[in-house]
């Protein structure tokens, strides 16, 4: 090598290495003003459009409540109806609705409104009838320990179940025979019966509130609901 080559070489390595230590790390900056005010501004628009939409499903879901009540009271007066082989109902009147046994027809207000009380406070159980048997030295013998036929399955005749409807509601309900909806009002009372087979009539029931309307269809063999509308104001 000669002495140009050896001066060379070590020129080249420091050339290299001041390149090198030329570059510099980059420090990370914090956020400038208008970029925080661009993200406030941002979350502030997200959160104004999210409140209207909270408003709407929280109004929705207060107005979707008498249809949720109705459609789990259908479906439990139609599994009584099957299994104890006797017709149930739900009565439609100002108050709201009420599910019971099916008793009158020609059901009246203060009817159905006496039923409930004495639903709610159902009279003492009758013991059974008792008898002197002469035979058995005088002591008494009940006649319902007689092995004459199996007992008859006893069901809770005063079972009720009702639903109060808010004062900032209305609704009206139409069969299949009624030319438009009916309002209930005054002591109007309509019954939609199932029978044991657990066949009931198609009802169309109309709710409204100041913020939303419902219009709900029910199916004749199953009750369950077939067609819906949801008109949010």
């Amino acid at each position: 090598m000669t002495n140009d080559e050896a001066c060379d070489a070590p020129c080249i390595r420091t050339s290299s290495f001041s390149r090198h230590s030329a570059i510099r790390i980059r420090q990370p900056r914090g956020f400038t003003l208008i970029e925080i005010i661009i993200a406030l501004t941002i979350v502030a628009v997200l959160a104004a459009a999210a409140v209207p939409m909270l408003k709407g499903f929280q109004d929705e879901r207060v107005a979707r409540e008498p249809v949720a009540k109705l459609v789990q009271m259908a479906r439990e007066v139609r599994m009584r109806a099957m299994t104890e082989k006797r017709p149930y109902q739900v009565a439609f009147h100002s108050k709201g609705f009420t599910a019971s046994r099916y008793f009158n027809p020609y059901l009246q207000l203060a009817e159905l409104e006496e039923f409930i009380a004495t639903a709610e406070n159902p009279p003492a159980e009758e013991k059974p009838f008792e008898t002197t048997d002469l035979d058995n030295g005088g002591k008494l013998t009940k006649t319902t320990d007689l092995p004459l036929a199996p007992p008859a399955p006893k069901y809770d005749e005063h079972w009720t179940e009702k639903y109060e409807m808010p004062e900032d509601m209305q609704y009206a309900i139409q069969f299949w025979y009624d030319t438009e909806p009916m309002f209930l009002e005054g002591d109007l009372v309509k019954l939609w019966v199932f029978q044991p087979s657990g066949i009931c009539q198609p009802l169309k029931v109309h709710i409204q509130r100041e913020s939303a309307t419902f219009d709900v269809e029910f199916a004749a063999l199953t009750a369950d609901i077939v067609k819906e509308s949801v008109d949010m104001r």
